[in-house]
């Protein structure tokens, strides 16, 4: 069942959300960037209604509620997280970042603890605070739990204000990738339309099938001697050294329409590999395809960070669940978890 909670995340998470119970966490914090952020809503023919909700003001300041956050992790069980943000605040100071900071800690410690141990978390944000963020988390989840620092070029950056600024334009926005434990769902993600993929599949597949297909045809000489495996298949001679494969093999693949034949036999047998059999480039930690929603898209909804789905495409179980922060599609399944001898860095936070 899908749920859709509105308030304080942290009142949330500690009221209706239970320990392990979440296999994948994807939050935006925003800092320091002057708005307030709004729910609006749609009347029923699809206008926008005047009724909305504010959501949250995002202004920090060092208060009474930084102060509270701040002592609720050091008073806690997650000794590495108190320590850290103890060092944080000795040297930021009580300013507006080390009151987002205190208010983040306390969350993360939350949603570590609601995690799964197959579980994930991506943390998007902009450069004004990755870098202190990426500390916390390392001290939350434990840095042998850091898995990828993915950079999403999210602008284009040709307004005259980036060209005439004293320093270079950011275009870019950082997200960090955690997991609860070491056996967490990852299921690799292709890009069939990336640019580098496809000039290799026009310089390297330029040869067609009777059935239509592109292929290449790639080498089966063994580059060790191998005497058991020279053998002559129907009229080839055997390379020096022979073939990478059995006799079997090669039947097989010959079966399969896998092994392609010059037409004069003092020529080599070669492998068909098929382009349509490639899954595309793997997707790494540098996303430069997924563009900003424009002024007039249906997604826009009036607050600035966007969700990238590869984030839980990658990360997801079979079956959509109660998910924190956007929902989740289904995607491969999970592993299981062998529960850890010992409890270090942040595993003292989960149950």
């Amino acid at each position: 069942m899908n749920r859709l909670y509105y308030g304080d995340n942290l009142d949330i998470l500690r009221r209706h959300i239970a320990d392990e119970s979440v296999d994948l966490v994807y939050l935006d914090p925003p800092f320091n960037s002057n708005a307030t952020y709004n729910v609006l809503f749609k009347a029923p023919d699809g206008h926008e209604s005047q009724a909305q909700i504010e959501a949250f003001d995002d202004t920090w300041h060092w208060t009474e509620s930084a102060e509270d956050a701040y002592w609720q992790v050091l008073k806690g069980p997650n000794t590495d997280a108190a320590r850290m943000l103890e060092a944080m605040r000795g040297f930021l100071g009580e300013n507006d970042m080390m009151a987002y900071l205190a208010m983040m800690a306390i969350r993360l410690i939350e949603l570590h603890r609601v995690l799964k141990p197959t579980g994930s978390l991506y943390l998007h944000c902009d450069p004004t605070a990755s870098h202190y963020l990426k500390i916390l988390l390392d001290a939350v989840f434990g840095k042998e739990r850091f898995l990828n620092e993915i950079t999403w070029k999210r602008r284009v950056g040709m307004s005259s204000a980036v060209h005439s600024s004293n320093r270079f334009g950011i275009q870019t926005d950082t997200i960090l990738f955690y997991s609860k434990q070491n056996c967490h769902v990852f299921n690799p993600q292709y890009n069939m339309n990336d640019g580098e993929y496809q000039k290799y599949i026009e310089s390297r597949f330029t040869l067609r099938g009777d059935d239509g297909r592109l292929f290449q045809a790639t080498s089966l000489v063994n580059p060790a001697p191998r005497p058991n495996l020279k053998y002559e298949y129907k009229g080839y001679a055997p390379p020096p050294n022979g073939w990478m494969i059995s006799r079997e093999k090669m039947e097989q693949w010959d079966r399969e329409g896998r092994i392609y034949f010059p037409k004069d036999k003092s020529g080599r047998l070669r492998r068909k590999s098929y382009a349509d059999e490639l899954r595309g480039m793997p997707i790494q930690n540098l996303w430069l395809d997924i563009p900003e929603i424009n002024s007039q898209a249906q997604e826009r909804l009036g607050y600035p960070p966007r969700s990238p789905s590869p984030c839980w495409n990658a990360s997801s179980p079979p079956r959509p669940i109660p998910a924190i922060s956007s929902s989740i599609p289904s995607a491969a399944a999970a592993p299981q978890c062998t529960p850890p001898k010992s409890s270090a860095g942040a595993g003292s936070v989960s149950t």
